[in-house]
């Protein structure tokens, strides 16, 4: 067989290689190995070392940096390469799936969200402002997509979150330093604009790219398991007929639990990050419009004339009505987490409304009037709200249970009448309070830094004069 004469061949030539050097090692003519006596392992192992290494800098100095920008490039070029790969081998087709037909008012829709995108990425660099109004017009069209495809829940919290997002980045963009106005000479503008057509390029691959996936995945016929399996045990096993819901502290309970516990450890971190962040100087100024103000109308609803930070001037209503509105938000709050289980609604999007009133409450009046008056303590509502989901679903396994199994009763009150109970309820109150909570401290450390000190300048340090010569 093959592997007996490999063997063979193999002994022989071990035979007639020791032959031919019997004599020379009998001798001592021959002090290192033939053929590969030449070789050293460990000075070949550091040559390869620094030659790796040499090559290993050359490739960091091209490609890497400590600008963002060229880092998402490279990044998004190779999540297009990722894509356009096995699209390109495999090939690409469309379903057969019956298409609806199309709407002039939902394209108008779309046409003014694309116009919005285009407009937010141009004047991202110059005007901020703008820019971040214009996504939320997207985000707006994304909320009335949810509720043309009739998914009013996604709806709701698209257009929670989308205020949410909207505020806090607003905050954020406060302390963000000023752009720079000198003229650069002519050959960075080039270089700037070059890479303006180079971005501008890949992100309309991107999107085309993204399109094209989406047209493909939407033309084919989707499978019906798992959708049938949670319309028809909402209800008899979830307890509610609003069936995200169910699926969100039911059936994925557990793998909410988990979302909530890294939104609490997300809220963490900012807070973490931004507590010994100090603005700098120029952001702490304020704005050419409070500037000019008189020094009489600088004043606040309370304690005039010695508050730092609230209720300027022509912020004196909108603090108002902000204060009155407040409860009003809170009753808001509690009919969508109470109805959150058999209509629209939820604890996810009821803490979302809860925050959105803090928060107005810290924009409008201000961050020394609001902790004066309120004591929020978001730590503590988030750790209530981990606690509460905890026991939740402990709960379940006292009783021989797994873990966040739900159970369902019917509860007769004397004026209310028949009241329809799940377990769940209390998980959801968890979600509540740690959405508030996560809310409120990323809020907070955003909003301390308006009555911080800005960073100290960095004064050169004294040099010694040993020799005593002025």
């Amino acid at each position: 067989t093959l592997p007996m004469v490999m063997s063979l061949v193999a002994m022989a030539g071990g035979i007639i290689l020791y032959l031919l050097l019997r004599k020379p090692l009998k001798h001592e003519r021959i002090t290192t190995p033939p053929l590969v006596g030449r070789l050293n392992g460990k000075r070949f192992f550091e040559r390869s070392l620094v030659v790796v290494m040499h090559w290993a800098r050359r490739f960091e100095r091209k490609v890497s940096t400590r600008r963002l920008q060229p880092q998402l490039f490279l990044l998004v070029l190779a999540a297009v390469l990722g894509g356009f790969i096995p699209m390109y081998f495999s090939g690409l087709t469309w379903g057969d799936r019956p298409k609806i037909p199309g709407s002039g008012v939902f394209v108008t829709l779309w046409l003014i969200a694309i116009a919005c995108a285009i407009g937010a990425a141009w004047q991202g660099k110059y005007h901020r402002l703008a820019a971040l109004v214009m996504v939320s017009v997207c985000g707006l069209m994304t909320c009335i997509t949810f509720v043309w495809f009739s998914a009013p829940d996604l709806a709701l919290t698209q257009l929670v979150v989308e205020v949410v997002t909207t505020v806090l980045i607003l905050l954020g963009l406060r302390w963000l330093p000023r752009r720079n106005e000198d003229v650069a000479p002519l050959s960075a503008r080039l270089r700037a604009r070059t890479r303006r057509i180079r971005d501008f390029g890949l992100a309309v691959l991107v999107g085309l790219g993204m399109a094209i996936l989406s047209y493909a995945m939407l033309t084919r016929q989707t499978p019906n398991a798992i959708s049938s399996f949670y319309l028809s045990r909402a209800l008899p096993q979830g307890g509610g007929t609003n069936v995200v819901n169910v699926m969100l502290v039911d059936f994925r309970g557990f793998d909410t639990f988990g979302e909530i516990t890294v939104l609490a450890a997300v809220a963490l971190t900012v807070f973490a990050l931004l507590r010994r962040f100090r603005p700098p100087k120029e952001s702490i100024l304020l704005p050419a419009q409070q500037r000019l103000l008189a020094r009489d109308v600088v004043t606040d609803l309370v304690n005039p004339r010695s508050a730092s930070d609230t209720a300027l001037g022509f912020m004196m209503v909108p603090a108002a009505l902000v204060r009155l509105l407040l409860p009003i938000a809170f009753i808001i709050s509690m009919y969508l987490f109470v109805r959150g289980h058999n209509q629209p609604g939820g604890g996810f999007v009821a803490g979302l409304v809860m925050s959105v009133a803090f928060i107005l409450q810290y924009m409008v009046a201000g961050t020394q009037w609001v902790e004066a008056q309120m004591s929020l303590r978001p730590l503590r509502w988030m750790g209530t709200g981990l606690l509460c989901a905890v026991l939740t679903g402990a709960g379940s396994m006292l009783l021989g249970y797994p873990f966040m199994t739900t159970h369902t009763a019917h509860v007769d009150l004397p004026i209310l009448g028949d009241i329809h109970i799940a377990s769940a309820l209390f998980f959801d109150v968890g979600v509540y309070a740690v959405v508030v909570g996560s809310t409120l401290l990323i809020l907070t450390a955003l909003a301390h830094q308006s009555v911080r000190s800005h960073r100290p300048t960095q004064l050169p340090k004294p040099v010694a004069n040993p020799q005593g010569i002025l």
